[in-house]
């Protein structure tokens, strides 16, 4: 029982039969082996590397300091803009410093931001098209795919733009600025806020409107330069013109040298216009007088009063037609 069995029986036995003979399994590679490729690697280009990541912050910091550059020309040239502005002759005769002040901020907050921001996007979008440039990244479809979304979205909100376009041409115009008096066609009052896209008035009443910049078509100042006070005063025709004339022009300048209205005139003085027309029983006597702006109202009321009170005391007779008067930009 003990014997060996033989060797046929051996290689007819099912557990050794078509057992396959393991083959030599291959070397692992050795961290040392990968090091030494990486290693390698880097020799090779580290120029490149080096190279590459010096360009890029030399992009970085020069975008940086022409941003600072720039931002700093802006803020002076908006700020000397805004200074030559207030030198214009009648621009501020009513505001005062205090809306001079208010009003070069606002233009300067608006534009000098508007211009800032055009600006600094510019250079950092070119800064970051060179960065792609060195890192060998194809910059045609990120430019391609820039323009899709910029057409999309202009097309989106084009009254948007039309707005701000609106404004930003305002404001570089100086058409109008905080405190003036300015009749935009659907509103008319006092600017209280200027914006890009929206102008805030406040009408006689105290109503605040916010008008789009870009749905106004004309605008009227009033607080530009000067405005004009117009009287007509209705005289029978039965009255000597001359002498009529004559009572104007003596009240007329008396008001003009009234120290309580100097402040309301310019240095041009009253003219007596005349006869302006004759209507039934009276002539139309006009008088008209250059003032400050948005004092035109307020002189003519007055100058109307001193005219019918001097025609009493003349023994002038005045025409059934009221009179009135109009004050004009």
């Amino acid at each position: 029982m003990s014997a060996a069995l033989p060797a046929a029986y051996l290689l007819a036995s099912p557990t050794t039969a078509g057992t396959p003979s393991p083959s030599p399994s291959p070397t692992p590679t050795t961290a040392l082996d990968r090091a030494k490729g990486v290693g390698a690697w880097f020799s090779d280009h580290s120029g490149a590397i080096f190279g590459g990541l010096v360009t890029i912050i030399l992009i970085i910091i020069g975008a940086l300091v022409l941003r600072k550059i720039v931002l700093t020309f802006i803020r002076r040239a908006v700020d000397k803009a805004a200074m030559r502005a207030e030198t214009k002759p009648g621009r501020f005769l009513e505001a005062g410093l205090l809306m001079g002040a208010e009003r070069r901020l606002q233009r300067t907050r608006a534009l000098g931001g508007v211009l800032s921001s055009i600006a600094s996007a510019t250079i950092m979008i070119i800064a970051a098209l060179m960065i792609i440039d060195q890192l060998h990244v194809s910059t045609g479809p990120i430019l391609a795919s820039v323009g899709v979304i910029s057409a999309a979205i202009g097309f989106g909100a084009r009254d948007v733009v039309t707005d701000l376009l609106a404004g930003i041409f305002m404001i570089m115009e100086d058409q109008y600025g905080v405190g003036d008096y300015i009749d935009a066609g659907d509103a008319k009052g006092t600017v209280e806020d200027v914006g890009l896209r929206i102008t805030q008035l406040r009408d006689i009443d105290g109503v605040v409107w916010y008008v789009r910049n870009g749905t106004i078509k004309r605008i009227g100042n009033q607080s530009q330069g000067y405005a004009r006070a117009i009287v007509d005063v209705p005289v029978s025709y039965t009255e000597n013109p001359i002498r009529v004339r004559d009572v104007m022009v003596e009240t007329a300048h008396q008001m003009f040298e009234d120290p309580q209205w100097k402040d309301s005139f310019l240095t041009e003085a009253p003219t007596i216009a005349g006869i302006e027309s004759i209507e039934g029983d009276h002539m139309m006597m006009r008088v008209t007088v250059r003032t400050a702006a948005r004092r035109s109202a307020e002189v003519a009321r007055e100058l109307r009063g001193r005219l019918l009170f001097a025609f009493d005391e003349a023994g002038v007779k005045v025409g059934v037609t009221a009179a009135s008067g109009t004050g004009g930009a």
